[in-house]
């Protein structure tokens, strides 16, 4: 009987309706013994235990954090890794597109929010959002914006429902310090911006139609630019790249696949490749195929180098990953690790953050150190 499966939640909500009926039948009496006043107590305690399993088994089965019983005790079989396309194809240093071209850095930046302190907080406005969206940004070690060093940048995607502060809980931070210190990657300057905007809305990180907020322009054009005429960065796409986890994964899969003139990479920890709205919001707009990737990659591959992970088990990744894995071709190159099992969560994509980062310091030239 699988962990998902309809008949073990039948099966547990028929014990708990039993052991809920015996102990309404069983009443207190006068004069009990200790083992009937002990065998009472357990079946209350059994009951509330009983509706606290069937209450994860509920949460389980629709977010599908767990998809098999050697999933949930830690068992599983070695991750199998694929690669596809050419990377020297991916790694154009120009493409046509606007990307950064006319961005120069001012001759005196802004002063920072923070002086002194690797992490930087702002309120960044913009009209393709109607108003501000936090940013948060973690600057190198030694980071000098007197200085004339530059850096590149990777514009970390947070998932939903989360916040910014989410991506920085993740650990992705301290492995690049590692790294870094490694010699493995380069110092980097990460942006993570708020993509759900406002916040309580799962906006799949497109744009939407009139009144509605336009998420693709905000991280591709404004967003950029205001990174640029604030810190001391690298302006060719080669020296820049996304990562994101679940639903910030697929924001930096479609931001690199349909935004290649400004992005070198993509790294995608159990993301996914077609837009999955959720039931309060749909964006008024007729053009949603424009964000189908594996329909995209099929017609015209984009010059990017990709790092993806998923799993077989995670029905919200994995569909659509294999289905973008089987057309992706060069121009575009991605090196694929896929486990056998595990569900959609933090524990099962946390161990690749490591072998991920190391890929891009070894393969975008901006990012080796």
């Amino acid at each position: 009987m699988g962990l998902t499966s309809p008949a073990l939640f039948v099966a547990v909500c028929v014990v708990a309706v039993g052991m809920l009926a015996l102990a309404v039948i069983d009443r207190p009496r006068p004069r009990r013994t200790d083992l009937q006043l002990l065998t009472r107590a357990a079946r209350v305690v059994s009951v509330s235990a009983l509706v606290v399993l069937l209450c994860g088994l509920t949460l389980n089965n629709q977010y599908l954090f767990y998809t098999s019983w050697g999933d949930l005790f830690g068992s599983s079989d070695q991750a199998t890794t694929h690669t596809f396309g050419n990377t020297a194809a991916a790694q154009t240093p120009h493409l046509p597109g606007t990307g950064l071209v006319g961005q120069r850095l001012p001759g005196r930046l802004p002063a920072l929010p923070a002086p002194g302190q690797r992490l930087q907080r702002y309120a960044v406005s913009s009209p393709d959002i109607a108003g501000a969206a936090q940013v948060l940004v973690e600057l190198p070690t030694g980071y000098d914006p007197a200085g004339t060093r530059t850096y590149p940048v990777i514009i970390g995607l947070h998932g939903f429902p989360a916040t910014p502060d989410s991506y920085l809980r993740t650990g992705i931070l301290a492995a690049q310090d590692r790294l870094v210190s490694q010699h493995l990657l380069a110092p980097s300057i990460v942006v993570v911006p708020q993509i759900n905007v406002p916040r309580s809305l799962d906006t799949e990180c497109v744009d939407g139609g009139p009144g509605q907020p336009r998420i693709d322009s905000w991280l591709s054009h404004d967003l950029p630019r205001w990174i640029v005429a604030h810190f001391r960065v690298r302006d060719d796409r080669l020296s820049w790249a996304t990562a994101g986890y679940s639903y910030g994964g697929w924001c930096a899969a479609s931001l690199g696949l349909r935004h290649p003139d400004l992005f070198g990479a993509a790294v995608v920890f159990q993301g996914y490749f077609r837009p999955d709205f959720g039931t309060h919001y749909i964006p008024a707009t007729s053009d949603l195929a424009q964000y189908d990737l594996v329909r995209l990659e099929s017609r015209h591959p984009a010059p990017l180098s990709m790092w993806v992970m998923t799993s077989r088990q995670d029905s919200l990744s994995y569909p659509s990953t294999a289905q973008f894995l089987r057309v992706a071709r060069s121009p575009t190159a991605v090196t694929a690790t896929v486990l056998p099992a595990g569900g959609h969560r933090f524990a099962v994509w946390q161990p690749s953050i490591t072998p991920a980062l190391t890929w891009l310091g070894g393969t975008l030239p901006g990012f080796h150190a």
